[in-house]
């Protein structure tokens, strides 16, 4: 289960802002957001739900609403080189295993030399509640953080509760639907369907990533691509299209500079197509 993920920018001025907003969020007690709500918040730019959708033997699914104003907008689980991802912090819980935030399909936005990785205008967020045991129901409450951003950028914290959570109705049911549907669809179990290599290009270390053409072609065709490196201390950056079709380049960044070891089994694709989007892990070294 991904939870807490650590943004990382190769941006001076985007790594000092990170760092400051790292610290205020510290700085926060529960105390210090007011008068928290349970399930519900709502400011003149966003509106946020937590209601609970459906059972089934092994899990409980709630889902948050969330809705914003014009230009506003909150980060997927991989920010990009600014932002932050939801958190939350289990309070008090019974019979809970596990939980698991069911992401869908990120846009990626291009603001100010930053590329963001979020939504935009609304977002429904569904989130599986396992249970240890299932005969029995869960209960929890947690504390809940979530950044938004405009000019600026605002954390939002507050309490989902499973004991005050309204029921979704049909149509919510069916929206919840929609957004499991427009999770990247995993192709671990597929062919795999990159190339990779390691070259060195005009003294920086790149990642040259090769797509299969009869898959990635007509509604396939690749749009965006986020890549991120399951170890803090390598990620990428300046992901762009090569003048071949299905190639994309990009810088790798190491805190330990050009002195380290790229398992390709750590990186995670995911890539926005026309029809949606996909998400592999690794890549293959190419046939010569």
């Amino acid at each position: 289960m991904d939870n807490n993920y650590s943004v990382i920018t190769i941006s001076k001025n985007l790594l000092i802002t990170f760092l400051l907003l790292i610290i205020t969020l510290s700085l926060f007690s529960s105390s210090s957001f007011g008068n928290q709500k349970t399930n519900f918040y709502k400011d003149e730019n966003i509106e946020i739900s937590f209601l609970k959708a459906w059972d089934s033997k092994e899990a409980t699914l709630y889902a948050l609403f969330i809705k914003m104003k014009k230009n506003w907008k909150t980060y997927w689980k991989y920010p990009g080189d600014s932002g932050f991802s939801p958190e939350f912090k289990i309070i008090e819980s019974n019979n809970l295993k596990k939980i698991e935030i069911s992401w869908p399909t990120p846009k990626v936005f291009f603001e100010n030399g930053s590329v963001i990785n979020g939504y935009k205008k609304e977002l429904i967020l569904p989130i599986f509640f396992y249970k240890e045991k299932s005969s029995k129901k869960i209960d929890f409450k947690l504390n809940f953080l979530m950044g938004f951003c405009d000019d600026i950028c605002i954390p939002i914290k507050f309490i989902i509760n499973s004991k005050n959570a309204l029921k979704t109705n049909e149509l919510k049911n069916k929206l919840v639907s929609n957004s499991l549907e427009k999770m990247p669809q995993d192709l671990s179990n597929s062919k795999n369907l990159i190339e990779c290599e390691v070259k060195k290009i005009n003294k920086k270390m790149k990642l040259l990533s090769k797509f299969d053409s009869n898959f990635f072609s007509n509604n396939h065709s690749i749009d965006q691509l986020i890549l991120e490196y399951l170890d803090g201390q390598i990620w990428f950056s300046e992901i762009s299209k090569t003048n071949e079709r299905f190639e994309f380049l990009s810088t790798i960044n190491s805190f330990e500079d050009n002195n380290f070891f790229l398992d390709k089994s750590k990186i995670e694709y995911t890539i926005i197509t026309r029809s949606g989007g996909f998400q592999q892990k690794g890549c293959k070294s190419p046939i010569n």
